[in-house]
């Protein structure tokens, strides 16, 4: 990271969205770069953040940074795009996930983070192609079972798999495993404005999606 923040520190331009448990858009390191989105469990737009998996999610992609407050994210300037896709027990559906990534698309993310797992999913693989034709990249989690997940590659969603602070494999792995990325003790945004630690693939899969939006950044031709 600190090489790359000698090329880009990021661009307001870049939108990432978060499909997740919505965004605390009151969080000191959120407030300025989060926009309106979209609730698809309940058809409105209150994107409050019930779980506060959505907040811890969205601050590892894509945190204010170089503030002296709290966390430092990959990518230091990007706009968030909240869009809540889970009931209020942070459950989703490939349905709400599809739907989500349109409307991202249509608004003009560059890069989705989707902490759940994703495997197979028809309606899902064509919504995230439909992104990727509108120039974006969609990312998911890898899912921490710990074993062997026999699984076949989406060729239009990136998976990321995890690893510990003693760079050793964390999570499931696979056919459909395409990068890993840090996923123990990822130091990030807590809803209600507070911070703390968090680990497993839901956090692996927003760092890598903030890379992406950095590498976007540097270069929005890609």
């Amino acid at each position: 990271a600190p090489g790359a923040w000698d090329v880009s520190t990021g661009n307001k331009d870049v939108i990432v969205a978060v499909l997740d448990s919505g965004i605390d858009r009151n969080h000191p390191e959120l407030s300025a770069q989060t926009l309106s989105g979209w609730n698809f469990y309940d058809n409105n737009n209150d994107i409050t953040d019930l779980t506060g998996h959505g907040t811890a999610v969205a601050g590892v992609a894509a945190a204010m940074t170089n503030n002296s407050l709290g966390v430092a994210a990959v990518m230091w300037r990007s706009s968030i795009l909240p869009v809540r896709v889970t009931d209020p027990q942070g459950y989703t559906s490939y349905s709400l996930l599809s739907q989500g990534l349109i409307y991202a698309a249509d608004r003009g993310a560059k890069v989705a983070t989707i902490s759940f797992g994703i495997y197979a999913g028809h309606t899902l693989a064509s919504s995230a192609k439909y992104f990727m034709q509108k120039g974006g990249l969609v990312f998911s989690a890898a899912g921490n079972a710990e074993q062997f997940v026999d699984q076949t590659d989406n060729p239009y969603i990136i998976a990321v798999s995890g690893t510990t602070s003693s760079d050793l494999h964390f999570g499931s792995y696979g056919p459909f495993v395409d990068v890993a990325a840090p996923s123990s003790a990822i130091y990030t945004t807590l809803k209600g404005g507070g911070y703390g630690n968090v680990g497993g693939t839901s956090f692996s899969c927003p760092l890598a999606a903030g890379l992406a939006a950095l590498i976007f950044s540097a270069n929005p031709s890609l």
